[in-house]
């Protein structure tokens, strides 16, 4: 017990290190700008980034970004690193109840939370001021509210499935049907309730029984209308995937082989799932081997799927784990102090994380935030605000300059560009900047941009590829030419 304690304790400590830029992101700089337009303006329904007015926009994690944006507020950088502490706690204790509650009074009541630890590694990624450690949240909320239910609590309990679908659509509106997924599962017939040649009574009450259920699951599809965008955000992952996926530059969304880290943990997931129910000669309810071959699918067609495939996963490894009976209350009370202490442990280490990675002398653009402002001040100068037609060999920099006001055509997030949301009319220059990556510096006189920013190493590649381009300002490793 005393190991495992220890060792789970060090796992969630050593989560945040994982990550060399601490809790920031390049997304944040674009995440910061949409919290400040909603905060200071309202919710935005035309891109208020863009350079060529008109264009329709979907902010699709705009609760999140306005959240963002009110610690920065309240305490600069140093409050944007330091806010991620709070839904990554919140992450970890519904994960650690979800598994808590599916490995049914373990032989060792620590198991559940070493198992927690270990199946939260991959969330490490995601230990930064992007949504998704809301979404997390929310899905295992959503779990455990259904779990709570199948064992005999009130269908009142299920009126929390539509305010997480409220939540989850206004937080990251291109996930929200996950944890509606999670909670159709529940509706599939477990072992000894259907069995062939059942009479059609037995049918009909097992049909009744599910009725609160498909009540809640319909009220999470209707609630997922209330947005700001109304169908337009509840429909947001179908109309952004296109877009979203064109010449495969978003890492993200490659399948797991098409990099071998990513499908090494793929593997391991699933074989993990699979022995641990060998081992314990055990088979996990039918719900749970529904949304775990669901999980797994989506893991391998995207990488930013992989932390579903590798946590559902290790729900798996907590049935098998669990004897059945009763929870006795002093395993119980362990638990909860148990949670309590990792998530303490988690959010102190994510808040040391984050201080860390706002430090003026780390290098790179996903670290060092409060230098950045300075190193970049000659570039947004040198621009002005009406610059026109910008490119940019690193994509992470169009989301800095929307933060500093200056409007542009594109970022990394080319579904807010394209005709299925900013319209018929959308001029969007993420495809030509795509396609501009394999053509050579050669190409951008061509296609016409006024300015190219490129690395200080490549500036006399860019100078020999078109003649006259005027070296203008630097900053952070970065030369902002005028073509």
């Amino acid at each position: 017990t005393a190991l495992a304690v220890l060792l789970s304790m060090a796992i969630m400590a050593l989560l945040p290190a994982i990550r060399s830029a601490g809790t920031l992101d390049t997304d944040g700089w674009f995440l910061l700008a949409s919290g400040r337009v909603i905060v200071e303006s309202g919710i935005p329904g035309t891109n208020p980034f863009t350079a060529i007015a008109g264009q329709g926009i979907v902010l699709q994690q705009w609760l999140h970004d306005a959240w963002l944006y009110l610690w920065w507020k309240a305490a600069g950088y140093t409050g944007v690193a330091v806010s991620v502490a709070v839904p990554a706690a919140l992450t970890l204790w519904a994960y650690t109840g979800t598994v808590s509650r599916l490995a049914q009074n373990p032989r060792y009541p620590w198991a559940p939370l070493l198992i927690s630890a270990v199946g939260f590694v991959l969330m490490a990624s995601y230990l930064s001021v992007r949504p998704s450690l809301w979404t997390a949240a929310l899905l295992f909320v959503t779990i455990s509210t259904c779990l709570e239910w199948r064992r005999g609590a009130s269908s009142r309990c299920l009126l929390v499935l539509p305010v997480v679908s409220l939540l989850s659509v206004n937080l990251q509106a291109a996930l929200w049907p996950l944890p509606a997924a999670a909670a159709a599962c529940f509706l599939l017939p477990e072992e000894g309730e259907i069995s062939l040649g059942e009479s059609g009574e037995t049918v009909r009450s097992w049909v009744r029984s599910r009725l609160p259920l498909l009540a809640a699951i319909a009220g999470m599809a209707a609630v997922s209308l209330v947005n700001p965008y109304a169908i337009d955000g509840s429909l947001y992952v179908l109309r952004s995937l296109g877009a979203a996926s064109y010449g495969g530059v978003i890492l993200e969304l490659k399948p797991v082989w098409a990099m071998p880290a990513s499908a090494l943990f793929w593997g391991a997931a699933i074989l993990t799932a699979i022995t641990s129910c060998a081992i314990a000669r055990r088979f996990p309810p039918r719900w749970l081997i529904a949304f775990w071959l669901a999980a797994s699918m989506a893991g391998a067609l995207a990488v930013r799927c992989l932390w579903i495939t590798w946590t559902v996963s290790f729900l798996i490894v907590a049935v098998s784990a669990g004897r059945k009976d009763e929870l006795d209350p002093r395993t119980y009370r362990a638990l909860i102090a148990g949670r309590v202490v990792l998530c303490l442990v988690l959010a102190l280490s994510v808040i040391n994380s984050g201080l860390h990675s706002i430090d003026s002398g780390n290098r790179g653009v996903e670290s060092g935030w409060r230098g950045i402002d300075g190193d970049m001040e000659q570039i947004v100068e040198a621009l002005g605000y009406n610059p026109g037609r910008i490119w940019s060999e690193d994509a992470a920099v169009m989301n800095y300059l929307e933060w500093a006001e200056v409007p542009v055509t594109y970022d990394m997030r080319p579904e807010l560009w394209s005709e299925a949301i900013a319209g018929d009319g959308a001029a969007n220059d993420y495809r030509l900047y795509v396609d501009s990556l394999e053509g050579g510096y050669g190409h951008l006189g061509k296609d016409c941009w006024a300015w190219a920013i490129v690395m200080d190493s490549h500036g006399k590649r860019l100078e020999k590829a078109c003649p006259g381009a005027e070296r203008t300002a630097r900053g952070r490793g970065y030369t902002l030419y005028r073509l």
